[in-house]
């Protein structure tokens, strides 16, 4: 209860509708502390198997209460454990492809390894519920018509890469008009008991479009860069954050309530500037402003360390100057208090690498310390970041 304490007096304001909110411009609150970490790489070691490392590890999921990780692989259905402390793969788990229990009805896009040892399959428009023994328990359709509870409007989809709760009690994502890369219009949360929806209006006054890159190759077929949307949970609460600026949104489950929060930064940008082309007309010019638009800050997923109460995200951007040694970009570690205040922002040194072109890669952390995905030739390997505080 002591974490939700900060949020009380906005709840009361927010208990009458949740399309009400108040935008919180929160600076950095520095408890004094001292702050340092180390930083070194951890390669997996899995054995004669040949690891699935396409899409950044996006469909993995890390357990932190069994240490383990779990690496789906889509197309064959098989999921490797790894054991991230002793570093190394321990089993395989073969799910069936297709049939009645089948995990692959559009295409997986993700797997939760939930506390009563049940697998949560997260396929685009569909969720499934597997048993250990891998049989198929139940599923859930991410249509309203399928769903009891609100009823989306026309046009609108719950975006299916959205998260799981750890006893896998619910879903929670974003929903919009995903179809035509049309306007995000709120929370999405899929009640995995009752199989009902609640759809929670948030105004995000969506700021990415103006930070999309569109390229029409041909007549009716474009491509697009997009800015990336993420979701963190918090037990029952959950937080929606974005790639493009330095703010959250935090979902209150209790009071049905959302608190807006705006951060400024010492550091590092707090805003996407666009200065790049937004329309362009062949593979050039849209090579040249993706790489511009890379370059601008960029910010990654709010990263939860359940066991010492803080959250974490790390935020890239070039410099204009190269710092020692030619290096660019500045990568920032963002740290903030179990109420989501900002403690502490550290510009990391120049030994360190945060992965991932766009976004950070594939994250969590274990044992306090933070792993991040580096993609190597056939070997799952991570970025480890151990964070040390004084008096801990």
């Amino acid at each position: 209860m002591r974490r939700l304490l900060p949020f009380l007096f906005l709840s009361l304001i927010f208990s009458c509708s949740t399309k009400k909110e108040k935008v919180e411009v929160v600076p950095q609150n520095s408890v004094g502390f001292q702050f340092d970490y180390s930083l070194d790489t951890v390669i997996m070691d899995s054995g004669d198997s040949m690891p699935y490392l396409d899409m950044n590890l996006v469909s993995s999921d890390y357990d932190a209460a069994e240490g383990l990780f779990y690496n789906l692989d889509p197309g064959t259905a098989r999921v490797d454990v790894y054991d991230i402390a002793e570093q190394k793969l321990i089993k395989h788990i073969q799910f069936d492809v297709h049939g009645p229990n089948g995990i692959r009805k559009y295409f997986p896009t993700g797997i939760k390894k939930i506390r009563n040892g049940d697998f949560i399959i997260r396929d685009y428009f569909e969720i499934l519920r597997m048993g250990e023994d891998t049989q198929l328990k139940d599923s859930y359709r991410l249509q309203s018509h399928k769903l009891e509870g609100d009823d989306l409007g026309e046009s609108q989809e719950v975006n299916g890469m959205g998260e799981i709760a750890e006893d896998g009690s619910y879903f929670a994502s974003y929903y919009g008009y995903y179809p035509s890369n049309g306007r995000i219009v709120g929370l999405a949360k899929v009640d995995l008991t009752t199989k009902s929806l609640q759809l929670i209006p948030v105004n995000f006054r969506d700021q990415s479009e103006k930070f999309l890159i569109r390229w029409e190759y041909r007549e009716g077929k474009s491509t697009v860069v997009p800015e990336y949307k993420f979701i963190t949970l918090d037990g029952r609460n959950f937080i929606a954050t974005n790639s493009y600026k330095n703010e959250l949104w935090y979902y209150y489950a209790a009071n049905d309530s959302v608190v807006h929060r705006v951060y400024k930064s010492s550091l590092i940008s707090n805003i996407k500037r666009g200065y790049f082309r937004k329309q362009v007309g062949s593979m050039q010019e849209f090579n040249l402003a993706k790489k511009r638009k890379f370059q601008e800050v960029v910010f990654g997923p709010i990263i939860k360390d359940p066991k010492n109460k803080r959250f974490y995200r790390y935020s890239r951007e070039v410099q204009a100057e190269p710092e020692e040694g030619g290096r660019y970009f500045r990568f920032v570690l963002s740290i903030f208090d179990e109420n989501l205040n900002l403690i502490h922002e550290e510009k990391l040194d120049l030994s360190a690498f945060i992965p991932g072109e766009y976004f950070v890669n594939k994250t969590f952390v274990h044992e306090g310390m933070l792993y991040t995905f580096l993609k190597l030739e056939n070997q799952i390997a991570f970025v480890r970041l151990q964070p040390r505080f004084e008096n801990e």
